[in-house]
């Protein structure tokens, strides 16, 4: 669990940085590494205005992982009102745009995108965090078609280029610390004190001594004859 999805987005561009050197593509090309970007977090209309290659992992989108909502909500209604929701983590997908920008150089934006492509091809399973902010995850592309695309990018203000989605699943948001709960009673106390005196009032009828008196009313009994 985390709390800063930030340290998401730092992971996957450390996955990127770190096999950049290794890359073996530039074995392919014979030259080395050529060039080194710069990689960032940044929105791809906002890396167009810094010198040299770019390669951005811009997370545009979150939503709740929609298998966790309901396995969430089940597990409230079990809690009951004595477990609120604050103690319950927030489970997110987290949607990322990754794209490349090199100012008249389409060369080193398609290289940048083929070595990024490939590390998350090899990397399906993210694993983060220190100490007890560990976390996983999985990281898959997306399919998203031209006009999901172009509106993403029309968003951006910034004219289309090469770009592919990823979404990292699932996030999982450190929650509310519980309180301690109360320890287990080992003994048992029992204190004897005076009893609730009686209410006072007046005094319920006797009757003990009730006496019924039948008056003979000259009437048939039933089954008598006349």
């Amino acid at each position: 669990m985390i709390y800063d999805v930030s340290s998401v987005t730092d992971t996957l561009l450390g996955l990127i940085s770190s096999a950049w050197a290794t890359a073996p593509l530039w074995q392919e090309l014979g030259t080395g590494v050529s060039f080194q970007p710069t990689f960032t977090g940044l929105a791809p209309d906002v890396i167009r205005e810094n010198a040299g290659a770019q390669l951005s992992m811009y997370l545009y989108h979150l939503e709740q992982n929609p298998a966790q909502e309901n396995l969430f909500w089940t597990a409230a209604e079990q809690a009951g009102p004595a477990v609120p929701l604050s103690y319950q983590p927030l489970a997110l997908d987290l949607f990322y745009l990754l794209s490349a920008y090199s100012q008249g150089n389409y060369l080193q934006e398609q290289q940048a995108m083929s070595i990024a492509m490939r590390v998350f091809h090899g990397t399906p399973i993210v694993r983060g965090g220190t100490g007890g902010q560990a976390w996983e995850l999985t990281l898959t592309m997306e399919h998203r078609s031209y006009n999901e695309i172009s509106q993403l990018w029309q968003a951006t203000t910034a004219p289309i280029r090469l770009g592919a989605v990823y979404r990292a699943a699932v996030v999982f948001i450190q929650p509310d610390t519980p309180p301690t709960p109360a320890k287990t009673p080992t003994t048992l106390g029992l204190q004897a004190g005076p009893g609730v005196p009686p209410v006072t009032g007046p005094e319920p009828p006797d009757t003990s001594a009730l006496t019924v008196q039948v008056t003979d009313t000259g009437l048939p009994t039933p089954g008598s004859s006349g």
